[in-house]
């Protein structure tokens, strides 16, 4: 039997004088390490009893003291899988300019139990210094059909990076591109009678061969979706098996099979309880006559008998009753158990599927049921529709919550077929502060200040309130404003969630008197001072889940005894195609100082493309609110 696959994966042993002297990688002079050279190798090992073995190599230069890290390497692997043939090389230059090699020891080869079945490989290689070059090689032998992502891009650039594999003709896979960067080689071909099968004859292969060659590095930034829909990597969806004995295995399906499968299996059939939940319903909820507030009280009931236990994938089979009963569950048992409920009451409503905003968008070429980990409901009334979501208490009706904003969801309607729907919110996001403030003649500031919350704002704002004792929101405010002495603190609508939140506070200002002149921050509640936005390109999208906006009113108060002297420009800085907005403005009447900032985020994404202008819209921002009025005391 011949078999070429296997000498395909790269030995160790390729380190030269010209990498050892590498001082700075161009491409990337910022870099503290690059890895010169990257290779997965993957084929059907006819020694290990006929299951994959991937054979690895990477060769990674040390440029900074900074880059030692990457001379530590973990290797997770699962249940059967094997890990060995691990031997790694450091390499050095003498003084006198020679390669001086320090090998990896068994014994610097750690192996620990992690959970449920997975354990990890950990090694560091050693005499790691700003300058070294280190080879290291290991094989992983798996009898699982499922096939790891192949990561082109990483935290440090790469030089060159290939994925090999052959993959035996009777497995067939969903292979796709992620990211935005392009192959430098994609050469898959067909190799006739590769392997003997035992019991099956000669079998052929798919051999796929891609790379990339000067990959950058990837950087993770605020404002961003998981970084698993925008590194550039291979993944795998396993399509079908095909076999003598059992014919052919369909793992990828159309969404209208996937669509029982995720009712049957994925939801356990615990969409059709509502006989169940209308006994426990109180009579009240089922006479109201208006379905809206029909569908509003029986999701405050639900949201108020729940306590969600931080879970999102059930990580047992989902019984709703079980967890009504002890009035706690993951997402799937709280939203489902409101679904039901919103059936039991003739609400049109259907389960929807997302994920969370941590994990990858799921892909809409294929279903791929293992995507979703969240569940969320979709009610239409009077033609209206809303979204929502029983599992934190301070939500409001027609919101979700913020992590579930993950791309499009899946809407399952079990008797016309699913389809994928923006989740669009009912609730818009704002906070006003507005602070009215007396100068007394002695140069003492103090006052009012009031906050004004909407949407997200108001349920982060009331978490807060109802988790913390008031003492101690009151020092965690102080904290935070380390200028600022509440005297009084109080608040309205706490537990009206379809109802702005009000907090409001009586507050005293440290001295700010100086030689009779006063240099006052006119934001002295909230003020923008680092910008989110650093790279000088960004190739992923800006998303921010939510538009939003926040304002922010000044009224200053100034006795007659003090003059204004000096006020900061008013400006105003929009973004393209009504993106945004930033207003500062002044405006002085008689012996008052009114101060008006707002910033608005009109969007929930912005494109790469955009990116600078958003960056450049906060460099604005800042430059703007760090500005000073200055005030003289005239006379005593």
């Amino acid at each position: 039997m011949a078999f070429s696959q296997k000498s395909k994966s790269t030995k160790l042993g390729n380190v030269s004088l010209n990498e050892l002297s590498l001082t700075t990688y161009a491409k990337d002079t910022t870099a503290n390490a690059v890895v010169l050279y990257e290779h997965a190798n993957y084929y059907i090992d006819t020694d290990k009893e006929y299951n994959n073995t991937t054979d690895f190599y990477y060769k990674i230069k040390i440029i900074k003291k900074d880059g030692a890290n990457k001379a530590t390497v973990k290797i997770p692997f699962f249940g059967k899988e094997t890990v060995y043939k691990i031997k790694g090389i450091t390499y050095n230059l003498s003084e006198e300019g020679n390669i001086v090699k320090t090998d990896l020891t068994k014994k610097e080869i750690f192996t620990k139990d992690l959970n449920n079945r997975w354990k990890e490989i950990s090694f560091t290689l050693p005499n790691i210094k700003a300058g070294s070059v280190i080879e290291y090689v290991y094989s992983v032998t798996t009898p699982y059909s499922k096939i790891d992502d192949w990561y082109f891009q990483s935290d440090i650039p790469k030089i060159r990076s290939d994925f090999t594999a052959s993959i035996l003709g009777n497995w067939k896979y969903n292979t796709r591109l992620v990211g935005f960067l392009k192959l430098n080689r994609d050469n898959p071909s067909v190799k006739k009678r590769c392997v003997f099968m035992p019991g099956t004859g000669d079998g052929n292969c798919l051999i796929l061969d891609y790379g990339m060659d000067n990959v950058p590095a990837f950087h993770d930034e605020d404002f961003m979706l998981s970084k698993e829909n925008f590194i550039a990597k291979l993944t795998f969806d396993l399509e079908s098996f095909a076999s003598p004995s059992r014919g052919l295995q369909k793992y990828t399906k159309t969404w209208k099979d996937a669509d029982k499968n995720l009712k049957n299996d994925f939801l356990d059939n615990q969409s059709s309880k509502a006989k169940y939940f209308k006994k426990q319903l109180t009579p009240d909820m089922l006479e109201i006559k208006d379905n809206l507030d029909r569908a509003k009280k029986v999701f405050e009931f639900i949201q108020k008998h729940y306590t969600w236990n931080d879970k999102y994938w059930p990580s047992k089979k989902v019984r709703v009753k079980d967890a009504f009963e002890k009035k706690t569950g993951n997402i799937f048992d709280i939203n489902l158990a409101l679904y039901n409920s919103l059936q039991a009451i003739n609400i049109e409503s259907y389960l929807v599927l997302t994920s969370t905003r941590d994990k990858e968008i799921p892909t809409k070429l294929h279903p791929v049921v293992n995507d979703f980990n969240y569940l969320i409901v979709k009610v239409v009334i009077a033609n209206k529709t809303y979204f929502l979501d029983a599992t934190n208490k301070y939500l409001p009706f027609g919101l979700v919550q913020n992590q579930s904003l993950n791309g499009e969801g899946r809407v399952m309607d079990f008797e016309n077929g699913s389809y994928w729907e923006p989740i669009a919110l009912n609730k818009k996001t704002y906070r006003t502060r507005r602070a009215k403030l007396n100068l007394s003649n002695h140069g003492e500031l103090s006052g009012e200040l009031s906050i004004s919350s909407n949407g997200y704002f108001a349920v982060n704002d009331r978490e807060k309130i109802s988790n913390k004792s008031k003492n101690s929101f009151i020092e965690d405010f102080e904290s935070t404003h380390s200028n600022i002495e509440v005297e009084e603190f109080s608040y309205e609508n706490l537990g009206k969630k379809n109802e702005p939140l009000k907090q409001l506070f009586k507050i005293n200002f440290d001295e700010l008197l100086t030689n009779n002149v006063l240099r006052i921050n006119p934001f002295l509640i909230t003020q923008y001072k680092k910008n989110p936005f650093k790279l000088e390109y960004r190739e992923y999208p800006v998303d921010y889940g939510f538009a939003r906006s926040d304002s922010y009113i000044l009224s200053l108060v100034i006795p007659q005894t003090y003059i204004i002297t000096k006020l900061p420009e008013n400006k105003s800085v929009s973004l393209p195609n009504k993106g945004g907005r930033f207003i500062l403005s002044f405006k002085q009447q008689q012996n008052t100082l009114t101060v008006y900032s707002k910033v608005t985020i009109n969007k929930k994404k912005y494109s790469s493309n955009e990116y600078y202008y958003l960056k450049e819209f906060y460099n604005q921002i800042i430059k703007a609110q760090d500005s000073f009025i200055e005030i003289e005391k005239t006379s005593n």
